[in-house]
């Protein structure tokens, strides 16, 4: 998986999740999802809104949920994705994708390992 790949059916509640930093050594990915914004007090001052438009999946504004991010490991993501599991929908374009990056990397909600496999994969590319 890359960073800027899109997926859905990773959780029940059919949110569409972002690939955020290239495969760990351990073989991670760092994943994080949007969800509707300002719908719950999870939006602060460091909120990242992706609008209808910027994305074809997003019919609101939607904001990406830090506090859940994750690092998953990617061959079950890869078997899930060839048994139609999952459902790839369209790349982050770069700068969009670098926008949620750096707001990983800015939001106290963010884990430690998630934001050290996301300054991992900008060291990388530039």
């Amino acid at each position: 998986m890359d960073p800027g790949e899109t997926i859905l059916g990773l959780d029940f509640g059919n949110h569409l999740w972002i690939v955020l930093s290239v495969e760990t050594d351990a073989g991670l990915v760092a994943l994080a999802n949007l969800t509707t914004h300002g719908r719950q007090r999870m939006c602060g001052s460091g909120c990242v809104v992706v609008g209808p438009g910027e994305h074809e999946y997003p019919s609101r504004d939607s904001c990406v949920y830090y506090r859940g991010a994750i690092l998953n490991p990617v061959r079950p993501l890869d078997v899930a994705r060839i048994r139609g599991v999952l459902q790839q929908r369209e790349p982050f374009d770069p700068d969009l994708l670098l926008r949620v990056q750096q707001g990983a990397l800015a939001s106290r909600m963010t884990a430690r390992n998630v934001k050290d496999a996301i300054r991992r994969t900008l060291d990388r590319s530039g």
